[in-house]
């Protein structure tokens, strides 16, 4: 009987164990939807408290904040929302960034050479969003975007002028909402089978962060 009882109260255990893993997994889902829900929302603000309201800069976050609440809303739901994946310009998706972050005065440069890629646009904006927003919040000075395309790829990069205040500091206790950014890009960058550079102090100065993603159609083992 003891033994019994012994083996109903670890199956008990496991079963609890596991309802706290899967609310913990659903916790951090959520919060990383509404995270990026949070970004174009306090962009839009931004945009239209200036001075001189840029409403075509909020109007570019406005479709941000659109994919983030379909994002959210399939999480609350239990759906995936899946990737809407076409061909576009290398430009376009640099057009659309600047546009997002000109009320910030961030300096978005466009390739030497434009080329298509096969790409989520709004998801591949997202991720390029959170590395920008984490470069002005740890970082100092101008940040700045550009892309290359080189060996069948084509490389993001944002850079800033170095960190002034790092993630989290020792012992600090971490807020939930907080913390999703890399986790939003390096998701991004493994469906369209890219890579990505977390944030790293340059020699020369300067932090840099990059995703890199396949051109359309190109060989990445090709000749330059």
């Amino acid at each position: 009987m003891f033994g019994l009882a012994l083996l109903l109260f670890g199956a008990l255990g496991v079963v609890e164990a596991g309802r706290l893993v899967r609310d913990a997994a659903r916790a951090r889902r959520l919060n990383r939807a509404m995270h990026e829900l949070r970004r174009p929302l306090q962009a839009i603000a931004l945009s239209l408290e200036a001075r001189s309201p840029d409403i075509v800069g909020a109007e570019a976050c406005l479709e941000q904040a659109r994919r983030a609440l379909r994002e959210l809303d399939a999480t609350v739901n239990g759906r995936s929302p899946g990737a809407i994946v076409r061909r576009a310009r290398i430009t376009e998706v640099m057009e659309a960034l600047d546009r997002r972050w000109r009320f910030a005065d961030v300096e978005v440069e466009g390739p030497a050479r434009d080329r298509d890629i096969e790409a989520d646009v709004d998801r591949l904006g997202a991720a390029l969003d959170n590395l920008v927003a984490n470069a002005l919040r740890h970082g100092s000075g101008v940040v700045r975007v550009r892309s290359r395309a080189d060996r069948g790829k084509v490389r993001f990069e944002v850079r800033d002028e170095g960190l002034v205040r790092p993630a989290a500091r020792p012992g600090q206790a971490r807020d939930p909402r907080h913390g999703h950014g890399l986790h939003v890009v390096a998701g991004v960058a493994a469906i369209h089978g890219g890579s990505v550079a977390p944030p790293r102090q340059q020699r020369g100065g300067g932090t840099l962060a990059a995703i890199s993603l396949p051109v359309a159609g190109a060989d990445p083992s090709g000749p330059r």
